[in-house]
Parts: C-alpha cells; sequence; structure tokens
C-alpha cells in the first residue's frame, strides 16, 4: 500500500495558508497544521476529514524556543515530510523617521529566520522523501514599496535565503520553490487599503483559494522539474 503523502503548511488558519491546507486535503495526502493561535488552529482541524489530518502545533515562530519545541514535535511524530509550505508572514508598515526596532526584528523573525530553521530543521524528514519546500514571499519585491521598507526588506531577504538553500538542497533532491502572490483578498488587504487610503474592491483581486492551487500545482510536477520562482497578479485592471 503505498504510503501518505505529508504536507506540512505553516501559517495554516488564516488566508493563503488555511487555503493551502483546504487544498491539500485530497486522498493519499495528509497536512500538519502549524498556526500561532491554539483557539483559530482547533476550529481549522475540525473542518479537516481525520484522514487527511496528520497533526497539529501551535508555535509563535517568532520565538526561537517555539521554533525549536515544534521542531521535536515533528521529528517525534512524522516519519517524513513530502512537502514543506511556509505561508506564515508578518506585514508592518514602517513610519518614516521612527527609530522603533521591536518592529523590524518581528518581521525578520517570522519571514525570515523561522523559515530558515524550519527548513534547516526539517532536512532529515525532507531528505528522506525527496520533497519539496514552498516558500511563499510577496509581490513588493518587485515594487517601490513605499512605507513598508522593513517588510520589504525582510521580503528580499528571504529570496535571498531561498537562492542560496536552493544550491543545497538540490544535492539531496529537494525541490525548492518560491512563490510570489500579488495583492491577494485576504483579512489583511482591508487594512492595507484603509491605510493607504484606497477603496478595497476584493472581487478585482486573486483570491487565497487561487494562490493555494498554484502551490498544489507546484507539487505535482514531473519529478524531474523545478519551478524555482513564480511571480502571479490578477490579470484585472485594479
Amino acid at each position: 500500500m503505498a504510503r501518505s503523502k505529508i504536507v506540512v503548511i505553516t501559517g495554516a488558519t488564516s488566508g493563503i495558508g488555511a487555503a493551502v491546507t483546504t487544498a491539500f486535503c485530497r486522498p493519499g495526502i495528509c497536512v500538519f497544521l502549524i498556526g500561532r493561535n491554539d483557539r483559530t488552529l482547533t476550529r481549522t482541524a475540525h473542518k479537516i476529514p481525520s484522514h487527511n489530518l496528520s497533526g497539529v502545533a501551535r508555535a509563535d515562530l517568532g520565538s526561537v524556543t517555539d521554533v525549536r519545541t515544534l521542531l521535536t514535535t515533528l521529528s517525534q511524530c512524522l516519519s517524513h515530510v513530502d512537502v514543506l509550505v511556509l505561508a506564515a508572514g508578518e506585514y508592518g508598515w514602517t513610519e518614516l523617521g521612527s527609530l522603533e526596532t521591536d518592529g523590524f526584528d518581528s518581521l525578520f523573525a517570522v519571514n525570515v529566520r523561522a523559515p530558515y530553521l524550519l527548513t534547516q530543521g526539517l532536512l532529515p524528514l525532507l531528505k528522506r522523501a525527496r520533497g519539496q519546500v514552498i516558500f511563499i514571499n510577496s509581490s513588493v519585491v518587485r515594487s517601490p514599496g513605499a512605507g513598508v521598507a522593513a517588510y520589504k526588506a525582510t521580503q528580499h531577504a528571504m529570496q535571498g535565503l531561498v537562492d542560496s538553500l536552493r544550491q543545497d538542497l538540490n544535492r539531496h533532491g529537494i525541490r525548492v520553490s518560491s512563490l510570489f502572490p500579488g495583492q491577494t483578498a485576504t483579512a489583511r488587504l482591508p487594512r492595507i487599503y484603509a491605510k493607504q487610503g484606497k477603496r478595497y474592491q476584493p472581487w478585482k483581486l486573486m483570491s487565497a483559494r487561487d494562490v493555494a492551487q498554484i502551490v498544489r500545482a507546484l507539487t505535482e510536477l514531473p519529478s524531474g522539474v523545478e519551478i524555482t520562482d513564480l511571480h502571479l497578479r490578477s490579470p484585472t485592471p485594479y
């Protein structure tokens, strides 16, 4: 009997991460959900058929202690990891003239350090499955990024991290992809549009489900093919 594929998803309780969770609930696939809120994590897990659920773990990815505990949990619960989807991320504004550093540190910890530690820590399980890592980045790397300098810096840092890790992981048969979604209608967007003084029109944007379908498609490519960078945008003028 063929073993089930195991997909580990960070940020699995909201936005793109939640949509990715739903997209992978298919025969022969089990998902392991990671989120930072116990209530939403439990609520999300209850929506998943038991035969598709490999496990859940609460973790604040901004905490090194939580990340290390999470890696121990995953190593004890799972025999292998076929796909690691790193969908969790922090977003923040940069106030002009501000010398505040906590926000920058938080952005870097969640957006760069945590994906790095998780990929490194799960290497044995990924190697066992000759698996795949998918990093959810942002289209901000191609935009001026007015007002979000610190956030934009972390997304560029993630891109550099992935490009370097790919060289090492490919040697172990592990494929690595970066996905750069444009504006996507998630709970974060109304706040961003309000901050910018713009009218929010979600029907003109991509949906989280759209992006999740692309994430799943990346895992269905022929084994000899790797898409390194994939940029997505809505074709509807805003």
